[in-house]
């Protein structure tokens, strides 16, 4: 049996482990409006923890150029993380939070090596595609392992703990049917209807979080359209770059106008009020409470002290809880690393298609890192959606680059002399 045949089980629990698919009657809402029993999470844990590092690590001897495949920024924020045992609060959750953090690189990177982008990109659609029909299918009769309850009663959320984790996943798999067809080298009418399977789960899932995650992906992979004309071409992708800024823009400085277009309260449920009340603790400690920690328990006392809450509180914003474990740095390790990469994007004239899924993933990462606290490097299935065609195109951009340049210094190294010509010999 080919090695690369044993790892597709591998990379399949890897998938679950990070998915958040749970089986429960309660989901997650309710749990803190009502204090009931938690969800289940299936596969994640210390178990699924423990069982995914033994796994992978059978094939680590197949780990290939690791930091080229992350990039350095990423590289950087992996060893600052594991640094922040040193100093974290609490040493046992950071150590957990960056053996998950790791666990999801190797199999990203080992994936690319043993089964190729194709086969990856196909293992990932085939698995989201089954649980949101899955989930879509209990909708329907009503099951209460796929409905909310309490104050969002009746929305869907899957099989999943919560309504904006279904819509993530939605997000995710809908970019995917959309820009990754070609990478998927399937037809079109085996993929396509996935995107309207998917944007009516989104409507029914109501979540506001994802339909702005998505509009932001679907900006993304449009601006990478093949034009010809570079004239145009340039023109298409920064007038693509302007509309997300002035959206980016009108989200951070007009929340209302965003709040009330997707039917949300003006506060983001409470999340702007967070926000407000977190900002000045992200710079108590400039390396922060270490990495997963999300700030520490004394964060998380202060917060209920100024939202009058009772309850334990997480910020709701990967980019301030980033700064709350690791602080600012780690931040723009993380707007270098994805910023870089939609830079490098833009300039490609020819962008390949995986370089579209990727921009398109990115985009609906970054606007989710806004309002989620497991956003920026914060293990996840997002983060894991996007390393999977981030890999792809870092390690095949350079071997091209260096075919390319091999095959110029055949024809005419550029130190060579001319040979003399004839006459000038004779």
């Amino acid at each position: 049996m080919k090695i690369s045949t044993t790892f597709i089980p591998v990379f399949l629990f890897i998938l679950l482990l990070f998915s958040g698919v749970t089986w429960s009657l309660v989901d997650s809402q309710l749990v803190v409006d009502t204090g009931g029993d938690a969800a289940i999470n299936v596969f994640n844990g210390k178990a699924g923890l423990i069982a995914g590092l033994a796994l992978v690590s059978l094939y680590l001897l197949y780990l290939r150029h690791p930091i080229r495949a992350i990039g350095a920024p990423l590289a950087l924020f992996c060893m600052l993380a594991a640094a922040s045992v040193a100093w974290a609060s609490n040493p046992g959750t950071t150590l957990f939070a960056v053996a998950n953090l790791l666990l999801l690189l190797a199999s990203v990177i080992l994936a690319h090596k043993l089964l190729g982008f194709t086969r990856m990109l196909r293992l990932v659609w085939l698995l989201s595609t089954a649980m949101i029909l899955f989930s879509v299918a209990l909708a329907l009769i009503g099951d209460q392992h796929a409905l909310m309850g309490g104050l969002h009663m009746g929305r869907w959320r899957g099989i999943f703990a919560h309504k904006n984790s279904f819509g993530q996943f939605l997000a995710v798999n809908m970019l995917i049917s959309a820009f990754g067809r070609s990478s998927l080298k399937w037809p079109g009418f085996l993929v396509y209807p996935m995107v309207l399977i998917d944007a009516v789960a989104l409507v029914m899932a109501n979540s506001a979080t994802a339909d702005i995650g998505v509009a932001a992906g679907l900006v993304g992979g449009l601006a990478l359209l093949p034009i010809p004309n570079r004239a145009l071409r340039n023109l298409w992708r920064f007038a693509a770059v302007a509309v997300a800024c002035l959206l980016g823009a009108v989200l951070l400085l007009q929340p209302e106008l965003v709040n009330n277009a997707v039917g949300r309260d003006s506060s983001m449920s409470s999340r702007g009020d967070m926000w407000q009340a977190a900002m000045p603790l992200t710079f108590q400690r400039t390396l922060g409470s270490g990495y997963g920690t999300g700030g520490g328990s004394q964060v998380s006392i202060e917060l209920q002290k100024r939202m009058r809450r009772t309850t334990s509180l997480s910020v709701q914003s990967g980019y301030i809880n980033t700064a709350l474990e690791l602080g600012w740095i780690a931040v723009i390790l993380y707007v270098v690393w994805a910023g870089g990469a939609i830079l490098s994007a833009l300039l490609n004239r020819n962008a390949a298609p995986a370089q579209t899924l990727l921009i398109a993933l990115l985009a609906l990462h970054m606007i989710e890192s806004v309002s989620e606290v497991n956003g920026c490097f914060g293990p996840s299935w997002l983060l894991l959606m996007v390393l999977v065609p981030m890999v792809e195109v870092r390690l095949a951009s350079p071997s091209r680059f260096r075919l390319t340049r091999r095959r110029y210094t055949s024809i005419a190294p550029a130190n060579a002399r001319p040979a003399a010509s004839a006459e000038l010999s004779a």
